[in-house]
């Protein structure tokens, strides 16, 4: 044990031994230089060094052997290299959107086999701040190196990453580096020797004979969050096309609505609440497939109140009466049983015997982790008052009582007394510890969306006390924790970073603007997005030959991270990727982002987001599917953690394993309500194609827009001008239409 101490010691006497070498009042003898402002690439003998000028020395962040450099060339914009194993020429590159200032390397190789591009970086310390290598790595303030965990046992997980963008920083100083082309197969890794640390990008299957690469390397001043603006730049960067689905977003939502009477249950009577899955395979069991008789608290209930608000939405079309008993039948299920305790708060979670002995699921391990029976929970409960609220605001003669009224007391209660929400709560409103979570204020952002929604309903300033109290707490939280302050999900511990942490963030933010009108929240709101960028740092998954994926030429440009773990990326399987439906309520929320600022990066990202979990599924692709009559056969739809515990991961059989956790596939028609299947703005003079259409071109002078069908089919989606409904445009199957602006501006009773 000493000498492991003293190894340790002297490690980090070495690292602050060397880092002495890595500051420099001056930059060093050089062959050739490149230097922008505070940032300078140098070649030195057979090294390419990047330096950054801070505090008076010029500070080195990354350095590249070249190999055996014969000759070196410069100029005022570029330096050329020849080497024994090729050729490299590097310019200097500004994206004016971001204002990032970067490096752009294109290596030619002779021979590339794995064309192994290799970067020594350095931190300003042995421990970094924050480092990114792929959403299954990850670290805050941690020594730096291999991957955390060996598990060779289990080759579902990889060894290696296949994201496109490595990251680090630390003393607010960082480096980067990624690559552009997204037709090889690459792994993303990182190596340590003693106390020399390097990421290496390599080729997955070894090319022989010549290949030109494209490299680019980010470093400068920034901390955490700057890996967002990396990560815009990539998207900038990157032309490869979005994922087209086979459907398109009104049609997908009406597949969605059709097998809702598949799943209902009876608890005070028939139909007040829905199944959440439908099993098959699981760990050997279920061959036929089984759906349980009753499933109360394993699917989230604000899940169940989005169906009352479109059944609700329906009734108000059509005048069926049958919507408008449903959306009720909905509402007094969830909201006039199961109390908690003396108060009229509703147990989120009633996790019935079937969820509680299935191995390994819900409260015997950690699938299950915050699925807590007779507890309330911050993310569950919050969400179904916020769904209740929607509704409550239109039409109060749908609920029993006065809703906000009852709860409105208990509510704040809950809230503690630095601003925090608990994550789970007894039945007496105390809060409730739950072993192993390193926090336990996870999810305190999804209260204040339901804060503003009660204090629109009643008028009380506490409400808007709390909300605002509850909104700074989260400030501070995100300066002291970054992104890991948006803590966890329904099923992981929330120590670790998830997809409903960062949406929960960014829909508190928003919802705050859009109450407030104070800038200092849509301020914010961009400062989670930065976050949330880290989850969409431009992956580049290979399909898997012959799956559905490949089958449906599926890319996964603007793929969403599901969650977070210390694990290595295994989305290269293919499971991950459609895992989280939450992904559909992020791209609504990205939408919102871009209406507030007009920054169409927003929009883009919103598009590609919903885009790539829209997977439409044929009959021909189910062909054989012994569940193909229980499941929601149109549309592909997987549970992450059921794949994983079965093993479908390993084999990447994802599509074999179904659910009807699905409902967040609604906002898929609020966009299409609040956006329109094409979307013109023509003060900003942007337009986007969001369904299923493509922008050809724009012409802004003429006042004409050239937009294309991509679906194979005929298609009628909407125009919105300015934010104003334009009507219908029909196409057939690929057709091309021009549009005049002027006269859509007219119809939408806006100016052009």
């Amino acid at each position: 044990m000493h000498e492991e101490i003293w190894a340790r010691q002297r490690m980090i006497a070495d690292y602050t031994g060397r880092a002495r070498y890595y500051k420099l009042a001056e930059l060093p003898e050089r062959q050739a230089e490149l230097i922008r402002g505070e940032k300078a690439v140098v070649v030195c003998g057979n090294l390419l060094r990047a330096y950054v000028f801070e505090r008076n020395l010029w500070r080195k962040k990354a350095e590249s052997d070249l190999g055996e450099v014969r000759e070196v060339t410069s100029g005022k914009d570029h330096i050329l290299i020849e080497s024994a194993a090729g050729s490299e020429r590097i310019t200097v590159a500004e994206d004016p959107l971001e204002k990032e200032v970067y490096f752009v390397r294109d290596v030619h190789y002779r021979n590339a086999g794995e064309a192994v591009f290799r970067s020594s970086y350095f931190n300003e310390g042995p421990i970094a701040d924050f480092t990114y290598v792929s959403y299954k790595w990850m670290s805050r303030k941690m020594n730096q190196g291999g991957y955390p965990f060996s598990k060779e046992w289990s080759d579902y997980l990889a060894t290696a990453a296949n994201n496109r963008i490595f990251y680090t920083c630390s003393g607010h100083l960082y480096f980067g580096e990624a690559y552009l082309e997204t037709e090889l197969d690459r792994i993303s890794d990182t190596e340590r020797e003693d106390t020399e640390l390097a990421h290496v990008f390599r080729l997955r299957r070894p090319v022989n004979g010549p290949l030109d690469l494209r490299y680019f390397w980010f470093f400068g001043k920034g901390g955490e969050e700057h890996a967002g603006v990396l990560s815009n730049v990539m998207w900038h960067l990157d032309k490869s096309p979005v994922h087209v689905p086979q459907t398109d977003m009104h049609d997908f939502v009406e597949k969605l609505v059709s097998i809702w009477p598949r799943s209902e249950l009876k608890g005070e009577e028939e139909a007040d609440h829905y199944a959440a899955h439908y099993f098959a395979e699981f760990f050997g069991q279920f061959k036929n497939g089984y759906r349980p008789p009753d499933q109360f608290g394993c699917s989230w209930l604000e899940y169940d109140l989005l169906k009352a608000n479109e059944f609700y939405r329906r009734w108000k079309l059509t005048g069926k009466a049958e919507y408008r008993e449903r959306t009720v039948k909905l509402l007094n299920f969830y909201l006039y049983h199961h109390y908690a305790g003396a108060s009229k708060l509703t147990y989120p979670f009633h996790t019935g015997d079937f969820m509680k002995n299935i191995m390994p699921f819900c409260e015997k391990t950690g699938w299950g982790a915050p699925f807590e029976a007779e507890a309330l929970d911050s993310l569950a409960l919050p969400e179904m008052i916020f769904d209740a609220m929607t509704l409550y605001l239109q039409d109060e003669t749908l609920f029993q009582s006065q809703y906000p009224f009852d709860i409105l007391d208990d509510v704040l209660k809950l809230q503690q007394p630095d601003g925090h929400f608990r994550r789970l709560y007894n039945s007496d409103l105390a809060p409730k510890e739950k072993a192993g979570w390193i926090s336990q204020y996870s999810e305190t952002q999804t209260w204040i969306p339901a804060l503003v929604k009660l204090y629109q309903a009643t008028g009380d300033e506490r409400l808007r006390a709390a909300y605002l109290k509850t909104a700074e707490r989260c400030l501070l939280d995100l300066e002291e924790s970054g992104m890991f302050s948006m803590g966890g999900c329904e099923t992981d511990y929330p120590d670790f970073w998830d997809v409903d942490g960062y949406r929960t963030m960014l829909w508190a933010f928003l919802d705050l603007y859009d109450q407030e009108k104070d800038a200092k929240w849509l301020a914010a709101a961009e400062k989670v997005q930065l976050y949330g960028n880290i989850m969409q740092m431009g992956y580049n998954v290979p399909n898997v030959p012959g799956s559905f994926y490949d089958r449906i030429s599926w890319k996964s440009r603007g793929m969403i991270a599901t969650s977070y773990y210390t694990w290595p990326d295994y989305s290269r399987t293919q499971c991950t990727a459609t895992g989280n439906q939450s992904v559909a309520w992020v791209a609504y929320l990205l939408m919102r982002l871009y209406r507030a600022t007009g920054k169409a990066v927003y929009m883009e990202r919103g598009i590609a987001a919903f885009r790539q979990v829209m997977l439409h599924r044929d009959g021909k692709s189910l062909e054989g599917n012994p569940h193909r009559d229980q499941i929601l056969y149109s549309i592909y739809e997987n549970n992450p953690q059921m794949d994983d515990e079965s093993g479908l991961y390993k084999h990447s059989y994802p599509e074999n394993s179904y659910s009807l956790f699905i409902d967040l596939y609604l906002y898929l028609g609020v966009i299409l309500r609040e956006f329109g299947g094409v979307s013109v703005d023509t003060r900003r003079k942007q337009a986007f194609g969001l369904d299923c259409v493509k922008i050809v071109s724009a012409d802004w002078n003429k006042g004409v827009l050239v937009i294309q069908n991509e679906l194979n089919r005929d298609h009628i989606t909407s125009l919105f001008m300015n934010g104003k409904d334009s009507g219908k445009i029909s196409f057939c199957a690929g057709e091309v239409k021009r549009i005049s602006l002027a006269e859509q501006a007219e119809t939408a009773g806006c100016q052009f």
